[in-house]
């Protein structure tokens, strides 16, 4: 009769149990972040200039703060990128007549060629940093 003991289980055990836990939320959220200030300083680089208020209202925020999504990484983690104002630090509602124009004033847009000059560099980042992170949960 042969005796077999294999070793490891737990160890393989313990890694499997923090895969499936995934990436906690917050670091995704840290993540998604990182690849939108990419976008965020693109769009303020090509935002039109005059008092420097809306280049200063373009930030990504985090939807928890009610705005619409611009990226997602899972149903709690996402966020918006783009002009945020308020009474209190400036109304900039006249991004959207900068970006779209009106019947009255041409286009200047700025976030839709930001977008698009530096998707790819954000996704990139984005994947290249939840890729590290499932690496190192499997460690």
């Amino acid at each position: 009769m042969m005796d077999t003991q294999i070793e490891g289980f737990r160890e393989a055990d313990a890694r499997l149990a923090r895969l499936i836990g995934g990436i906690p939320a917050d670091r995704e959220r840290a993540i998604l972040f990182e690849g939108a200030e990419l976008i965020v300083e693109e769009a303020k680089r090509l935002a039109p200039y005059k008092t420097g208020l809306l280049r200063d209202s373009i930030r990504a925020v985090d939807v928890r703060d009610g705005l619409r999504l611009y990226g997602r990484l899972s149903p709690d983690v996402a966020i918006y990128i783009g002009p945020v104002g308020s009474d209190e630090d400036g109304d900039v509602y006249y991004a959207k007549f900068q970006e779209f124009g009106t019947r009255h004033m041409r286009a200047n847009p700025f976030m839709r060629p930001a977008v698009a000059a530096r998707r790819d560099a954000a996704k990139g980042l984005v994947l290249t940093r939840l890729r590290d992170e499932y690496l190192r949960l499997a460690q």
